[in-house]
């Protein structure tokens, strides 16, 4: 029996005790000791609620299990001490096994002891926990040890108040800290992966979430699923093990570790980044438990998978989970994707702290995600704006050069012309008096000069034309065409040239190619410079191939393809990123109009021309054309 000198002592202790520390396990641990010296008992334990208050869970204990603390778990309402919480009562039981509110649990061995009083911890009317105190042999608990138990619950409620309370400004602190580095190693990239990989590393990583492995899903617009991301976690048990214990010997926090030591690119060679990026589940496919929280844009703690009906055994024995949770990424009430994250190796539960400071993780990712996904569409943007610019400015240089080409039609075209003729005619009277008079050597040299006014005035002819072709707008004179035929009409032209360069001519048609809405004359002067063009390249002689394909593997649908293949060496890498600007020419003679002409017809009938650069071999030339008939883009 105790009397009231000692209860007092006990009291005393205890209120010495509760206020000498805020370290909550180690005022419950001090607490359960002085109860059980000071009032002669062979065991004791004190249990604290969950934030639900569903669960006890046994937080201290002398003279139970050793491998109970922790790890035992108490319904509310079951047994004696479910009871003494559910219904805020004191039990005081000299036979508690006789009790019928006594459950045997295996795992605290309560059976072993004869009586057993049980006291709630109660704050504000409500159970935040329960003392229990157990003897060997039969015991009648007198009211004195009663009260003294009760009034060391009343002043463990208070201990515990200001505990929990410091706890959770320590707890606040710790993620604040955690979250502020994790900001600042996302703000060191704009790359997607590296500032995903920074928060899953902060999810999986000691302090911050603790997880053996996270798994990253994202929303596949396109196709309407989830499609696997990225995978943060060991291999194996041996995997992780090794992880763990490289870890605690780093005497460094996560943000020098992501920003110094960690190997950025490590998680890419993983069997596990491997698995979960090959991962996929369609969106309005079969429900799971992920598509589950994409849709439903909440979380989802699964602590039995077998026994949850979104959690399928296939799923179970795909991801290799047990216990896990599920958080969405949201940004702007849109669901970019999923995190899931279990313990599968060290098997710890997972603690609403844990799930609480995810999802505070998942903000983070959600507009790392959102962020790049701007940066990347205003990238886009400005290449866009970029490419109009240049075709603005295109567009200005082709007015300026129409203006240039009406003066220069008006102002030498018909001197031109005249020039021409009469060099023409001066031509041929030279060379009629030089046949009859050919002892005179100035007469030769006269010939000779004429002709070379001839040839000049027939280029200028061809320049006047070429610019004029070039910058004039007109509509197309389209009409159903076989680009076969076209092609035939220009190998005729070219035959005797090629022969007479050694130059090997292969041609390929293609079988019953559809009709094309062209305009005859302006696609067979394309394919006229192309000719000419290879035929200048190769002036030692080589391999010419042109081929003609419908609906080709390598070119847009509904298109036939016109592939055309010389073996004059190729373009110098310098000029070839040129090769289609006005007036831009490698030859020592021309206008540098040739390729900006082809282009300008083939993009007029809705088409497009490609040309592969093969150094030191030659070029490949492809041009679709369109089967059907585009907008006519010579219109104004």
């Amino acid at each position: 029996m105790i009397d009231d000198h000692l209860g007092l002592e006990i009291l005393k202790e205890i209120a010495r005790i509760a206020s000498s520390t805020l370290d909550l396990d180690e005022t419950l641990e001090k607490i359960i000791r002085v109860i059980q010296n000071k009032m002669r008992i062979d065991a004791s334990a004190i249990y604290l609620a969950d934030d639900p208050g569903n669960l006890l869970h046994l937080r201290a204990s002398s003279g139970l299990p050793v491998e109970a603390s922790g790890h035992v778990k108490l319904e509310l309402g079951k047994g004696v001490t479910g009871w003494v919480a559910e219904h805020k009562r004191t039990l005081a039981l000299p036979e508690a096994m006789q009790d019928p509110r006594f459950v045997h649990f295996p795992e605290i061995q309560e059976e072993r002891f004869v009586s057993m009083l049980s006291v709630p911890i109660l704050f504000d009317d409500a159970c935040i926990g329960v003392i229990n105190v157990h003897t060997l042999d039969r015991r009648d608990f007198s009211a004195v040890e009663t009260a003294i138990v009760e009034t060391i619950a009343n002043q463990v409620a208070g201990a515990l108040r200001n505990a929990l309370l410091f706890h959770n400004s320590q707890r606040l602190l710790k993620e604040q800290s955690i979250l502020y580095d994790i900001s600042l190693a996302v703000q060191t990239t704009l790359k997607l992966e590296h500032g995903l990989w920074v928060i899953l590393s902060g999810i999986t990583m000691g302090e911050a979430g603790g997880f053996n492995r996270a798994m990253l899903f994202l929303v596949n617009e396109k196709t309407q699923s989830l499609d696997g991301e990225m995978g943060i976690g060991p291999d194996s048990p041996e995997d992780a093990s090794r992880i763990w214990a490289e870890w605690g010997k780093k005497n460094i926090d996560l943000l020098n570790w992501i920003m110094i030591e960690a190997d950025r690119d490590e998680f890419k060679h993983s069997k596990f980044n491997r698995f979960v990026c090959s991962l996929s589940f369609p969106l309005g496919g079969e429900r799971n438990i992920l598509t589950e929280t994409a849709l439903q844009k909440q979380p989802f703690v699964v602590t039995d998978p077998r026994q949850h009906h979104l959690v399928s055994q296939e799923f179970i024995e795909t991801l290799g989970i047990e216990a896990f949770a599920t958080v969405p990424l949201v940004a702007h009430e849109t669901t970019l994707g999923v995190i899931l994250v279990d313990n599968r190796y060290n098997r710890r539960p997972i603690t609403q702290e844990q799930l609480r400071l995810l999802t505070r993780f998942t903000t983070h990712a959600s507009w790392v995600i959102e962020n790049t996904r701007l940066f990347s569409k205003l990238l886009d943007t400005n290449q866009e704006l970029l490419s109009t610019k240049e075709q603005l400015i295109e567009k200005e240089k082709l007015a300026a050069l129409g203006e240039v080409s009406a003066e220069v039609a008006h102002e030498i075209k018909n001197p031109l012309v005249s020039i021409g003729g009469f060099a023409r005619r001066l031509e041929d009277k030279l060379k009629i008096i030089s046949a009859q008079h050919a002892e005179i050597a100035d007469l030769k040299k006269a010939v000779e000069y004429s002709n070379i006014i001839h040839n000049e005035v027939d280029r200028l002819e061809q320049l006047l034309k070429n610019i004029l072709l070039y910058s004039q707008a007109g509509t197309l004179q389209r009409g159903d065409t076989n680009i076969n035929e076209i092609i035939e009409d220009v190998i005729s032209i070219f035959k005797s040239g090629f022969y007479g360069r050694n130059i090997n001519l292969n041609y390929h048609p293609g079988d019953r190619l559809p009709p094309i809405q062209l305009d005859r004359q302006k696609i067979r002067q394309v394919f006229i410079n192309l000719f000419y063009n290879a035929m200048d390249c190769m002036s030692e002689g080589g391999e010419f191939s042109i081929e003609t394909r419908a609906h080709p593997q390598d070119g847009p649908p509904e298109h036939v393809t016109v592939r055309i293949n010389d073996t004059g060496g190729g373009i110098p890498e310098e000029a070839f990123q040129n090769i289609f600007n006005p007036f831009f020419t490698t030859k020592s003679s021309g206008t540098g109009l040739g390729l900006s002409i082809c282009r300008k017809i083939i993009e007029g009938h809705g088409g497009t021309i490609h040309i592969v650069n093969n150094i030191g071999t030659g070029i490949t030339i492809y041009i679709h054309l369109p089967l059907q008939k585009p907008a006519d883009y010579y219109k104004n």
